[in-house]
């Protein structure tokens, strides 16, 4: 009787221990989609900018000009003065559950966009990528 309850208490034990385990969260690129985030504070290849608005768009090829997925991006501060512009040619358009958005090759992400609390912070590192 007692080797059977070890062998429960055992079993159940291995059951809880391997449902806490995080899996890492996957996602599929998003196509022709345009999303636009006010970011609290944004890094841009080690440059800081508060208070600015960051515009997504995934472009899909249309194979009569471009043959390749492409995303752009374009930083603005409070004014509407355009800080940052730039065309991910070969890049994806990632969007997760927990709100995350990435910009970047896979496994090679060069713009991260996270929330905490209320704010959004970024990242834009384009030649180093952010690991």
């Amino acid at each position: 009787m007692k080797r059977v309850v070890l062998l429960l208490i055992v079993f159940f034990s291995f059951t809880i221990c391997f449902a806490q385990i995080d899996k890492i969260e996957k996602s599929a690129p998003s196509y022709d989609t345009e999303i636009v985030r006010r970011c609290a504070l944004l890094c841009i290849e080690g440059k800081y900018y508060s208070d600015v608005v960051i515009t997504m768009k995934s472009v899909s090829p249309d194979y009569l000009f471009t043959d390749c997925y492409k995303v752009k991006v374009t930083v603005k501060d409070k004014k509407g003065k355009k800080i940052y512009k730039k065309d991910f040619i070969r890049s994806y358009l990632y969007i997760f559950n927990n709100g995350q958005i990435q910009i970047g090759k896979p496994k090679f992400n060069q713009i991260v966009i996270k929330r905490d609390n209320d704010y959004w912070y970024g990242e834009i590192n384009e030649k180093e990528g952010i690991y």
